[in-house]
Parts: C-alpha cells; sequence; structure tokens
C-alpha cells in the first residue's frame, strides 16, 4: 500500500478488527493482511483500532489470583548472600578523621561512624572554645575557608554576620577583613544601643 493513500476499510474489515479485538496488534495485523490481501503496517492497525475504540483487554493490572514474577523474592534480583558478609569494609569507606572539601570550598572532617561529617572550623572553634552558642557562626578572618587554625577563626553573632555582608563585603580582602569584622561588630553594637 503505498504511504499516505488512505486505506478504504469496508463493513467486513471492520468486522474482522472487531472480531479479533483481543488479539496482540502484530498477530492481529498478520491476520488481517493475510486475510484480506493487503501489507499494512502494525502501526496502520492499531491506529484503526484505536479510533474504533477497540481494546486488547489488557490494562496492565493482575488479575484476580494471578501471582506476581517475583513472589517471594527480596529486592528487584533477590537478595545475594555473598554482598554483605558481617565486618566486611566498603573499598569506599574513609577512617574518622578523613577530610574532604565541599562544592562550597569548606573543608569537612569525618567524625563518627558511619559517615557523620562536620564542618572542620566548627570542630577546632568547639574543641577550643566549648560550644557555639545558638544564633552564632564562625568566620575566617584571612577569608580562605580551608584554614582552619584557631587563630583565624572568630565568632560572631548572626546579626553581626549580617552588617559584615550588608556593609563591608565589598571592602573586604584578606588583607582588610579583619578590620571589617570589628567594624561590623561596631556598627551592630550602635544600632541595638539606638534601638534601646
Amino acid at each position: 500500500m503505498s504511504k499516505g493513500k488512505p486505506i478504504k476499510y469496508t463493513e467486513e474489515m471492520l468486522m474482522f478488527l472487531r472480531q479479533h479485538e483481543e488479539t496482540p496488534r502484530a498477530e492481529l495485523t498478520c491476520k488481517f493482511n493475510e486475510k484480506f490481501g493487503y501489507s499494512l503496517s502494525v502501526d496502520s492497525i492499531k491506529a484503526k483500532c484505536l479510533r474504533m475504540g477497540l481494546k486488547t483487554g489488557r490494562n496492565g493490572c493482575f488479575s484476580p489470583g494471578q501471582e506476581s514474577w517475583n513472589k517471594g523474592k527480596t529486592g528487584y534480583m533477590g537478595a545475594n548472600k555473598t554482598s554483605f558478609q558481617k565486618g566486611h569494609t566498603p573499598h569506599n569507606h574513609k577512617p574518622v578523621g578523613f577530610e574532604r572539601v565541599t562544592k562550597d570550598g569548606y573543608i569537612e572532617i569525618k567524625t563518627a561512624e558511619p559517615n557523620m561529617f562536620e564542618l572542620k572550623h566548627r570542630v577546632v572553634w568547639v574543641k577550643a572554645n566549648g560550644v557555639i552558642p545558638k544564633g552564632h557562626t564562625i568566620v575566617f578572618k584571612n577569608q580562605n575557608k580551608t584554614d582552619c587554625r584557631i587563630e583565624n577563626l572568630e565568632i560572631l553573632t548572626r546579626a553581626e554576620l549580617a552588617r559584615l555582608n550588608q556593609s563591608y563585603s565589598k571592602l573586604a580582602t584578606p588583607e582588610t577583613n579583619e578590620t571589617c569584622i570589628l567594624m561590623a561588630k561596631i556598627k551592630d553594637k550602635t544600632h541595638k544601643l539606638k534601638v534601646a
């Protein structure tokens, strides 16, 4: 049959399609072509059946009493008894103390199993000065996020950090950042004194 030319279905052809409605479409196409002497594609027959509202009878659901192919299996492929043996350590396991750099440039350190990571500069601060109070954050005096020496760390309130970011972020360089931090602290104090 030439492409793009409409097929004129006779009433007999339509009746044949209705009678074989639940036959798989590839098989129905073979039977149709054989009976009527056509060479139609499976897609043509599918499209005609769709336009006629004929369904295959399959809806993708289990029929009552039908068992699934994976009944009684654990997981998709079934449990692999040799994969996870007791005491086995995976090849990519990292020990406590392992350090990695985040996408933001901060260093994280593994502090506990399994895979508990914390920001290194916070761990260093807590070790030297105790718990970081709520509403406070740690900043780097020289703006180098990988320099986690205690001498390079400064604690700020969230309000002071906001002042630093709003007023002094464009002025801050590795050399001037410490001064900008002090100015942010002063600005926050004066603002609180004005409000009080």
